[in-house]
């Protein structure tokens, strides 16, 4: 009987694991550089898992995020009104920000409260210089480096979006500051399928690189993740439960 209970558990686990990793944002990916002024695509595919992106994401948001995995910080709304079933990008103009650093992310968000992430990238003013992120660790201790930015303009009062909302950044191995895009360098660190480097600032808009999983958190290189931690949580109440 205990047995069963606890296959029942991990099916509810494997269940809540993939309920929101068919939206697999894939550029910017790892070591992506944009210069602000400039327009780049940003690209999405469905990863395969259910649900898809036809029942999932006809409507859905792009918002420009900074900050870190827990207490992300809204920027500017980049596109509502999506349909994933109709296109795969969405061409937008970089910014100016400050400070010049790869501490920026997009958030992808549907009606029904499902997120995934790209990966943090940088933009650069025109000089082309990325600045270090402010802090090299996460407030729980990952080796994803992170900071608070903002638009230049000053548009928009940033609002952080609290922790746990489906709007967690995901987990990845650290990042370095030169060429840095949700990572710096091109093997760097959150949201974990791993996304090919994409191109530093100046060169094309978009990149042919491979869907990642639908992210958990932004990260800085490795890519996006689909969200461990409710489904982790799901599991560990439905076995107390049953047991």
């Amino acid at each position: 009987m205990l047995n069963k209970l606890i296959l029942a558990a991990t099916a509810l686990l494997a269940t809540s694991l993939v309920t929101e990793a068919s939206m697999a944002p894939s550029y910017p990916s790892p070591g992506t550089v944009w210069k602000s002024g400039q327009q780049y695509d940003i690209l999405w595919a469905d990863d395969g898992t259910s649900p898809s992106i036809t029942s999932g994401w006809k409507d859905f948001k792009i918002d420009f995020m900074t900050g870190d995995n827990n207490q992300q910080v809204f920027l500017s709304n980049v596109a509502s009104n999506l349909d994933g079933t109709k296109i795969t990008k969405y061409t937008w103009t970089a910014p100016e920000v400050k400070p010049n650093a790869a501490i920026y992310f997009f958030m992808f968000s549907n009606g029904a409260g499902q997120s995934a992430w790209t990966t943090r990238f940088g933009i650069t003013g025109a000089d082309g210089q990325l600045a270090t992120p402010e802090h090299a660790t996460q407030p729980t201790g990952e080796k994803i480096p992170w900071g608070v930015g903002a638009l230049a303009s000053g548009a928009g009062n940033s609002t952080a979006t609290p922790a746990g909302n489906a709007t967690e950044p995901a987990v990845a191995a650290s990042s370095s500051s030169a060429s840095v895009s949700v990572a710096n360098a091109a093997a760097s660190a959150s949201p974990a399928t791993e996304s090919s480097a994409a191109p530093a600032a100046g060169q094309s808009s978009s990149a042919a690189v491979s869907p990642a999983a639908a992210s958990s958190k932004p990260s800085n290189g490795a890519g996006s993740l689909t969200r461990p931690l409710a489904g982790i949580a799901m599991a560990a109440v439905a076995a107390g439960i049953l047991i």
